[in-house]
């Protein structure tokens, strides 16, 4: 019995040793527990998946016969049949009132992918990997915070930044306006920081206005096993290069809702400019030691209007007036390849006009297109969903679509395209009068959840 009496007595002084700690763990899990839910809360998480089929018609030339190293330029395809598919992945913070946090995770690839000829590496594979279609790596499409100053109106950003899916993009689809930039100034993925401020406050009510200022430098480094970073990176032809290439943008981004005769305006208007740019020699043609610099600039001024006479039609207009800038050779040994140019210093100005227009019918969206590209016009574009540059035509690209909304989240959209050049794309070499022509249709399903 004492024993027994023992026994009882420890356990029940273990017991209520025991019940502090119990209640004190149970608090501190519960503690962890709340701050867990309170860190989860702060994310939203969201997502885009599309599948598309493309069906190049028709592609031909014959004129011009040669390219700038001479090899044959002609060419004559028929019923060129794509599969494609594209996940992005969003992943978003709302840190505090001040800080935000977006980012995008996304992998493209075409179906089943057994064969690739002449795969080459080219010399701004980090501003198109989010679209190449090449494998199905994931890759950083956007990742930018936003840190707002408390009753300034200004608020600085850093990252990779929002500058793909511009307006008129969205219109195809039935989308929101989906990007900051117009799809005409800014159509590629690109790194940087700048500073937003909004004037809101003294605008008219239901207008409003934003400036921005973007710094975009482009990296150039030696990435060698022996004397990575510490080495000046060169030019094929020896010449030293800056690590860091400056790129400026300066954006005005106005708007006005519901008005009397139309839901909505929007204007902006953005200049851009790069500093030399190293262009090396892929060597996929003729080998040598590239000198070539580009300098690329250019002025967009985007309109849209939308809910026009309060119904379904909406209108957007952009112009890009856009500056080339090449020198040196992207070959010293063969004369005539400047980017663009014959010349081994030049420069070239020219204008995209691209005109979108849709009419909203219940569930139903009728769209079109037209584009058009002057002689030396330079549109550089990576994240175009086409596969054959429709947006950089060098003369007058056509563009009608019909896109079903099964709902808000679900389009399924048919459409076909047709570009008459009159000249051959930039690139090495002068742009020269050209009879290329290319029908395309094709078939887009796209999900957004």
């Amino acid at each position: 019995m004492k024993n027994n009496f023992k026994k009882i007595s420890a356990a029940f002084i273990v017991g209520m040793l025991m019940v502090p700690t119990a209640q004190a763990a149970t608090l501190e899990e519960r503690v962890s527990e709340l701050e867990a839910n309170q860190s989860l809360n702060i994310f939203n998480f969201s997502g885009t998946f599309i599948t598309r089929f493309d069906d190049i018609i028709k592609a031909e030339q014959t004129q011009p016969a040669t390219d700038a190293f001479g090899q044959d330029a002609t060419f004559d395809s028929k019923d060129l049949t794509y599969l494609r598919m594209k996940f992005q992945f969003n992943i978003d913070a709302n840190i505090s009132k001040n800080i935000k946090f977006y980012s995008r995770l996304t992998t493209s690839k075409h179906f089943n992918t057994f064969y690739q000829q002449d795969a080459t590496s080219s010399n701004a594979d980090d501003l198109s990997a989010s679209n190449a279609y090449d494998s199905s790596r994931v890759v950083l499409e956007k990742a930018y915070a936003d840190f707002t100053i408390p009753d300034t109106g200004l608020t600085l950003f850093v990252g990779r930044l929002p500058t793909v899916d511009g307006q008129p993009q969205n219109y195809k689809d039935g989308r929101a306006r989906m990007g900051t930039y117009p799809m005409l100034s800014y159509d590629s993925v690109l790194d940087g920081m700048g500073l937003s401020y909004k004037l809101d406050q003294y605008m008219p009510t239901g207008h409003s206005l934003a400036f921005r200022a973007l710094y975009t430098p482009f990296s150039q480094y030696y990435a060698g096993a022996s004397g990575a970073y510490t080495t000046t990176p060169t030019t094929q032809a020896g010449s030293n290069l800056p690590t860091n290439s400056a790129g400026y943008g300066l954006m005005l981004d106005w708007g006005v809702n519901d008005m009397s005769w139309a839901d909505s305006m929007g204007l902006v208007l953005l200049n851009f400019q790069t500093s030399d740019i190293y262009y090396a020699n892929p060597a996929s043609g003729v080998t040598g030691n590239s000198s070539l610099t580009l300098k690329v600039g250019g002025t967009t001024l985007a309109w849209e209007l939308n809910g026009i006479a309060k119904s379904g039609w909406d209108l957007s207009a952009s112009y890009l007036a856009s500056t080339l800038k090449s020198n040196g050779q992207l070959a010293a040994s063969v004369p005539g390849t400047g980017f663009g140019t014959a010349s081994s210093d030049d420069t070239n100005t020219g204008g995209v006009f691209l005109l979108s227009t849709r009419y909203r019918l219940g569930t139903w969206i009728l769209g079109g297109e037209w584009v058009n590209g002057s002689e030396n016009s330079f549109y550089y574009a990576t994240a175009t969903e086409d596969l054959t540059n429709f947006y950089s035509t060098h003369g007058n690209g056509y563009h009608a679509y019909v896109t079903k909304k099964f709902n808000q989240n679900l389009a399924f959209r048919v459409g076909y395209m047709l570009q008459d050049y009159d000249y051959t794309p930039t690139g090495i070499g002068a742009v020269k009068a050209s009879d290329r022509k290319i029908e395309t249709a094709y078939a887009n399903l796209r999900l957004d959840f």
